[in-house]
């Protein structure tokens, strides 16, 4: 199988998932603290990291990359308080929208860390993948406040913790950056226990579904990075919204409005517009690699004459 073609498809896998993950969040964050739902998705993305890992043993802790994980780590930190506090404070259209501006992030980001060339066509999938997740989100922003600040800025931090993930795995595998990145949630959660009671009860039955959802989405696009460049992938970050509106439409037969299936067509076409580089470069590839075949052919029949 093509390497961009599968982590296309686990960034699909993935946005189902935290689609699903967030409507859970939105609907019991109110209920729960920020730390306590983080703790959770710490704690299960960690025993995955272990059952993933169960092949090379505690060769998955073995790392010289140990600053950068934690950095990797604190940031994912950071970004899930503030994902679970502006899904609990924020109207869920506003921080919907918000939250989509990642895009821009990890284009920057890939530029700036991993040094791949973001061409313009890149860069306009980004914007073109913002514009759908506007269309689709419809954000009021009614009353301006902090919240909504903490939520523009903290965005930025899911995306360089993108970036971050193909970094590592320039030396390390998948299953080390998952164990590292969710042992710093772990810790940095764990004052949780003492400051925080039990969540309520009428929470337990959705429980289940941070501790499945959330991080094994986090482990698909872990792997997906490793196949494909981060800024080709960073507008399929937000196939998670057209997710969204089709099983609106299968599940609860809520047709989508104009401007809904507007967005749905942008934010498809700046998947397809992010990936027209890697394409064309497969392309000229595979062409030159003809013509060298092609030129030895005849070289060697020149010879043999």
């Amino acid at each position: 199988m093509n390497s961009e073609r599968l982590a296309i498809q686990l960034m699909i896998a993935q946005g189902a998932l935290f689609a699903a993950e967030t409507m859970i969040i939105h609907h019991i964050g109110s209920r729960v603290s920020t730390m306590q739902l983080a703790l959770i998705r710490g704690t299960a993305g960690l025993a995955l990291a272990v059952i993933f890992a169960r092949h090379i043993g505690m060769a998955v802790i073995r790392t010289r990359q140990l600053p950068l994980h934690v950095l990797r780590g604190v940031v994912s930190l950071f970004y899930l308080w503030v994902m679970i506090y502006s899904f609990s404070h924020l109207p869920l259209a506003d921080a919907t929208a918000i939250s989509y501006t990642q895009v821009a992030y990890i284009a920057l980001f890939s530029a700036v860390i991993l040094h791949e060339p973001v061409t313009w066509s890149r860069w306009a999938a980004a914007a073109v993948a913002i514009v759908g997740a506007l269309l689709i989100a419809k954000p009021a922003f009614p009353g301006w406040n902090s919240a909504y600040l903490i939520a523009l800025c903290g965005t930025s931090l899911n995306g360089l913790s993108f970036v971050l993930n193909r970094y590592l795995q320039r030396a390390d595998t998948e299953a080390t950056t998952m164990f590292y990145t969710n042992a710093v949630l772990v810790v940095g959660n764990s004052p949780a226990l003492l400051l925080a009671g039990l969540p309520s009860p009428e929470t337990y039955p959705w429980l289940p579904g941070l501790l499945l959802l959330g991080p094994l989405g986090m482990y698909l696009g872990i792997v997906a990075v490793k196949h494909a460049s981060t800024s080709m992938l960073g507008p399929y970050t937000s196939l998670r919204l057209v997710i969204g509106v089709f099983a609106g439409l299968v599940i609860f037969y809520e047709v989508p409005d104009v401007f809904s299936t507007f967005g749905v067509i942008l934010i498809l076409a700046s998947c397809m517009l992010a990936s027209r580089v890697s394409i064309g470069r497969r392309a000229i590839s595979a062409y030159r690699g003809r013509s060298s075949s092609a030129v030895n052919y005849g070289a060697q029949r020149a010879a043999n004459t």
